[in-house]
């Protein structure tokens, strides 16, 4: 992980009135019953925590912001809003080669608000702004209008489709690849 990444991944960003905090094991209580809503893991194939200790132990992992190989970054935020209260989670995963691919799950109580598209656009530019960083992406169910809207909203393009990318929840899943075009990277620097 270059020292610039490493940075990153403790560095806390800002979208308007929101703030993204680096995940810490500490965050699991808070986030827990947000991220044990099933509905937000209707288009992935992960199931909700089984308690705040396995969500914990997971954060803990996380919390190492690389992977046991060391060949990812793991940049992984928590969405807090201005009463205090949590809203979410951003993820990004950026690889030896600097690609990055971003994840998120926005709180069912947060949805529709634009609490997505701030605190995810802010990690995209904080990433586009990174020399070490040389392109971001995201794989997403072709079902999953929410967030294929909100990645086009930030600029994304759909480079593919991966047909049966996946088999989970008793069915086959597509999967839309999406980038960032690479003029997006190089304005930001």
């Amino acid at each position: 992980m270059s020292p610039a990444i490493a940075t990153l991944a403790e560095t806390v960003l800002t979208a308007g009135e929101l703030t993204l905090e680096p995940l810490r094991p500490d965050h699991a209580e808070r986030l827990f019953d947000g991220l044990a809503d099933p509905a937000l893991y209707r288009f992935i194939p992960q199931e909700p925590p089984a308690g705040a200790a396995a969500l914990r132990a997971r954060f803990e992992r996380l919390a190492a912001r690389r992977s046991p190989a060391g060949d990812q970054a793991w940049l992984n935020w928590a969405i807090r809003l201005p009463d205090g209260s949590h809203a979410g989670l951003v993820e990004a995963t950026v690889g030896s080669t600097g690609a990055a691919d971003i994840a998120y799950f926005v709180f069912r109580g947060s949805q529709g608000r634009g609490v997505g598209r701030r605190a995810v656009g802010a990690v995209v530019a904080t990433l586009a702004a990174e020399p070490a960083v040389t392109a971001i992406g995201a794989s997403i169910d072709t079902r999953n209008t929410a967030s294929i809207a909100l990645v086009e909203a930030l600029g994304f393009e759909r480079t593919g489709m991966i047909r049966d990318a996946d088999h989970f929840k008793g069915g086959p899943s597509d999967e839309y690849r999406y980038q960032l075009p690479p003029e997006a990277l190089t304005a930001k620097r």
